[in-house]
């Protein structure tokens, strides 16, 4: 038995946004899967945003938007949005194996993949955050260069019990490689055989971590996988229903109104017993999103799906940027209205557009490049190629010519 069909729309060749699009490495590009990496993507932006503006006290927060403040104060819970979906995605290929009788993905070039599609970015932002650090805080290269090392390495929180000092963002990167490791042992879930079963065996996994985390039992810090192990148990859970059961389900009106409820319940709700119920909510609204009519169409959007593709580079670099372009609006706080909600606002939109016009070549010339499987061959061919034309004739062919 074969896979559903999945989501191929690709906008024409010739058009602009084709070039922005993301590349998959299956050649199936799934634009709600983007769209939902656009609200996780946007509300990750907006925790920090608020962030900086309590730090900086550049705003005071009017009583009549108490609800709006909360909702940017738990703009992180974007985070465990990204993790859902890295769980779906890296266990698509293990599922389609066990499920439908495909064949077993390569893990030599599963682990390659991840090697060549993160680290080039990874890799260039933590050297350029760095030196930042290093000229513009005048942090001594004597405490920065071990703090860099251990982010390259994936262990700064492991070692140091704390986000990078480089680029705090890089925190649930480290957590997302240690997932890495251990999905291919994971997907063998998928190998039981009775579809009940199996899922079931997900839930209780994801209960039993959620709650050990709830009762502090054991320590389960937010740094380590399991201390975020059961949102990418749910991306395996949303894996399987997206393959198996969601295809025969009629887009319905049903699922908008879940979505309406649903998702400012996400970022409203309390902390009380987080890891129980945040994975099911976001399970809901992530399948909410590919049944329901309205929010099917929205995160299908052309622009939300392009700009959801460029995530990793815009959690890359939202941070250092925002870091810079606030030290420059401190120089000119007396100018930003006393109404909160407008002086937000207008932060938000010099902020966003910053971010959103230095990321796109970074994505475009640095992230996107690297998500083509073959570039490395295809930069070593390249760069042969140009030394074979440039390399001197030898005195025999000289002689002979």
């Amino acid at each position: 038995m074969k896979p559903p069909l999945e989501s191929n729309d690709r906008v024409n060749s010739s058009s602009f946004i084709s070039h922005l699009q993301r590349h998959s490495t299956s050649g199936n590009w799934i634009p709600e899967l983007d769209g939902l990496r656009f609200i996780a993507i946007v509300t990750v932006v907006l925790f920090h945003m608020y962030g900086q503006i309590q730090h900086n006290r550049l705003l005071v927060l009017q009583p009549r938007y108490h609800y709006l403040a909360r909702f940017f104060s738990q703009g992180n819970r974007g985070v465990q949005l990204f993790f859902i979906i890295s769980g779906f995605i890296l266990a698509r290929p293990f599922a389609q194996h066990h499920l439908f009788g495909e064949q077993w993905p390569s893990l030599r070039k599963y682990f390659l993949r991840r090697v060549t599609r993160l680290e080039p970015p990874y890799i260039f932002n933590l050297l350029v955050t760095a030196l930042a650090v290093l000229f513009i805080q005048h942090e001594s290269w004597r405490v920065v260069l071990p703090h860099l090392l251990a982010s390259m390495g994936y262990v700064h929180n492991l070692i140091y019990s704390t986000p990078s000092t480089i680029n705090p963002a890089a925190w649930s990167l480290e957590i997302e490689i240690q997932f890495y490791i251990l999905a291919p042992l994971l997907t063998l879930l998928f190998a039981i055989e009775k579809p009940a079963l199996r899922r079931l065996i997900a839930v209780v996994f994801i209960l039993v971590i959620g709650a050990c985390q709830t009762a502090g039992f054991p320590s389960f810090g937010r740094l380590a996988l399991l201390g975020q192990l059961q949102y990418f148990l749910t991306g395996l859970l949303f894996a399987d229903l997206f393959l198996t059961v969601m295809p025969r389900w009629n887009h319905d009106w049903k699922w908008d109104i879940l979505s309406l409820l649903g998702w400012p319940a996400l970022f409203l709700l309390g902390d009380s017993s987080l890891g129980l119920w945040l994975p099911f909510l976001a399970l809901i609204l992530y399948i909410a999103a590919f049944r329901g009519v309205v929010m099917y169409a929205i995160v299908r959007n052309t622009w939300i799906a392009v700009i959801g593709g460029m995530c990793y580079t815009l959690y890359l670099w939202h941070a250092p940027i925002m870091t810079v372009v606030q030290r420059l609006i401190n120089r000119i706080v007396p100018a930003l209205p006393s109404d909160y909600a407008l002086g937000f606002f207008l932060l938000a939109v010099i902020k966003f557009a910053v971010i959103g016009a230095i990321s796109l070549p970074l994505f475009l010339y640095l992230e996107r490049p690297c998500m083509d499987p073959k570039w490395p061959q295809k930069l070593w061919n390249r760069l042969r190629s140009k030394t074979a034309v440039t390399e001197p004739l030898s005195p025999a062919v000289m002689e002979e010519s």
